[in-house]
């Protein structure tokens, strides 16, 4: 294997517990045996033994850091066989992907409306905690997955208002929410966990009005109809 076999070589952290490293294989590598990652952060001095990915088609090595900080630069070093085959640089401050939003929640408000509520999925220590962050928010109708609402939440929030009026009464919905870190930029973080909930359909006057109107001209047209035969009689 030579360097111009290494594909897709990348590398994405989570900015508080680990850096993680992944590229592509053939099919029937095995990467613990055939690879190993040199890293360092003046030299590659330590090792990261690489696991098989769950297609098996990747190769990917977890890194555990004592610690983040924006400066730091790894040296990464990948061995074949026991050969060096490739040098990669990575600073991990320009490669995170943050952790999803946790423990969503929703409720139903006064004025009809649902609140979704979500929490960081960072601690006050993490170097991400209390950084300005995005959401984007996704939902959608159960039984039907492939007609997708989006939203933006461009600002530092921990809910979100769904109107009723972008909802359809009657039916199951499911919401997920990923977030991106706006001085990390580099990626948006994995969708969180759905959380459902159901609009329950109940008559409104709008409704009751609609309804009125065509039984309305129905029994007038029934009306007519029976006081004409009767006068004709």
């Amino acid at each position: 294997m030579t360097a111009g076999h290494v594909q897709e070589f990348a590398c994405f952290t989570d900015f508080d517990k680990e850096l993680v490293c992944h590229w592509k294989v053939p099919a029937q590598t095995n990467c613990s045996k055939e690879f190993l990652l040199c890293y360092g952060k003046e030299t590659s001095s330590n090792v990261c033994v690489p696991e098989n990915g769950k297609d098996s088609l990747i190769c990917a090595c977890t890194i555990r850091p004592d610690y983040f900080v924006s400066g730091l630069t790894y040296i990464l070093t990948l061995q074949f066989n026991g050969t060096d085959t490739w040098n990669y640089n990575v600073t991990p401050a320009l490669v995170v992907k943050p952790r999803a939003p946790k423990n969503l929640a929703i409720e139903k408000a006064e004025n009809g409306n649902f609140n979704l509520s979500w929490e960081e999925s960072y601690s006050p220590s993490s170097m991400l905690s209390g950084q300005p962050v995005i959401y984007e928010l996704k939902y959608w109708r159960k039984q039907h997955p492939k007609e997708v609402s989006v939203k933006a939440i461009n600002y530092q929030a921990k809910s979100f208002e769904i109107t009723a009026s972008s909802l359809r009464r009657g039916y199951d919905y499911v919401a997920s929410l990923r977030c991106n870190y706006t001085d990390y930029p580099a990626y948006w973080s994995e969708w969180s966990e759905v959380v459902e909930f159901h609009y329950e359909y109940q008559m409104t006057i709008e409704d009751i009005l609609q309804m009125a109107v065509p039984i309305s001209c129905i029994l007038i047209m029934a009306g007519s109809v029976i006081c004409y035969f009767c006068f004709t009689k």
